[in-house]
């Protein structure tokens, strides 16, 4: 079953492009062999991301990705069945939302007719819409 799957994480240090970039390129790689599609929205401290793939396959990179060091507080959003992928030509899109052009490119996902959920989480993600609790768990 195709799926689309969101979650949101907290960066535990600050990323500098040079590092988003590397990230981008290991999740191209994994992605493109596991045929997984999305896109990583990176606000200088939160991260937001949409992956389109088999469920089962999601569900693992999703359990690889919760065990990353570079982010916590890594939280499931949406977990939807799709009958087509909305980012099918990126393995790994990346937007940074402090940079304008960069913004510019979320803007217009705004622009479709038929806006998926995952365009519009990504739209109030960017324009800094929703916010994400940075609360550590006590345990």
């Amino acid at each position: 079953m195709l799926v689309e799957f969101i979650y949101t994480s907290t960066a535990t240090a600050p990323l500098q492009w040079t590092e988003l970039e590397v990230l981008r390129h290991e999740c191209e790689r994994r992605n493109q062999l596991e045929k997984i599609t999305g896109m990583l929205l990176y606000d200088g401290k939160h991260f937001m991301q949409v992956l389109e793939g088999e469920e089962k396959k999601i569900l693992a990179l999703f359990n690889w990705i919760k065990a990353d060091p570079r982010h916590k507080n890594v939280e499931a959003v949406i977990n939807n069945p799709i009958d087509k992928r909305n980012f099918s030509d990126w393995s790994m899109g990346l937007i940074t939302c402090d940079e304008k052009t960069q913004l510019q490119t979320v803007t217009e996902l705004r622009g479709k007719r038929k806006k998926p959920l995952s365009y519009e989480l990504l739209y109030a993600f960017a324009h800094h819409e929703i916010e994400i609790d940075d609360m550590l768990d006590a345990d």
